[in-house]
């Protein structure tokens, strides 16, 4: 592997983590209260959803990850694959849910059956764009894999819209605003 492909690997690998212990509290490791099946939201809800586009070459390869934590505080990265540089191009946006809207969230998750039912993988095609979501609640982690079985696909897809939707449209704005220049400036 090259040296800049390693340092890309690298680089996201280390975002990855720095966006998932950025948004860990005390709370998420608490005794869960409720059960899988109740519609009040516990303590540790919390979500980590990601989004990547298919295979292009650079710079129109980009993906995005959107962490909400328990208390609200949430936060968007979007991120070029530019495997010709050193250095992954990465934006970062904050945001906070509010406690009604994670709420609603956690509803919609419950009545999609996030909680009670399996969510098997399948094995993904090669190429294409992708998505995935880990949600922690009642003490464990469910994980929807980037492909379900196809008759989850309409549940996973509105689960996912639902997150994405939390995010305001001024900052997804403000961030293809970042992607078009980046875009740009690569092409100069």
């Amino acid at each position: 592997m090259c040296r800049a492909a390693t340092a890309v690997v690298a680089a996201c690998c280390a975002m990855i983590l720095t966006a998932c212990s950025a948004f860990t509290t005390s709370e998420t490791t608490a005794t869960p209260t409720g059960s899988p099946t109740s519609t009040v939201r516990p303590n540790d809800f919390s979500v980590f959803y990601e989004w990547w586009e298919a295979p292009l070459p650079p710079p129109l390869q980009y993906g995005y990850t959107i962490a909400i934590n328990s208390q609200g505080q949430s936060e968007v990265v979007m991120t070029i694959s530019d495997f010709t540089s050193e250095q992954v191009p990465a934006w970062t946006e904050t945001f906070t849910v509010q406690p009604a809207k994670l709420d609603e969230l956690y509803q919609l998750l419950a009545g999609h059956d996030l909680f009670t039912q399996n969510w098997p993988a399948q094995v993904p095609p090669p190429g294409g764009a992708g998505e995935s979501m880990v949600v922690t609640a009642h003490g464990k982690q469910i994980t929807i894999a980037v492909y379900v079985d196809s008759d989850l696909v309409t549940k996973a897809a509105e689960m996912y819209a639902a997150v994405r939707a939390l995010v305001p449209q001024t900052i997804w704005d403000k961030l293809d605003v970042q992607r078009q220049q980046y875009i740009q400036e690569y092409q100069e």
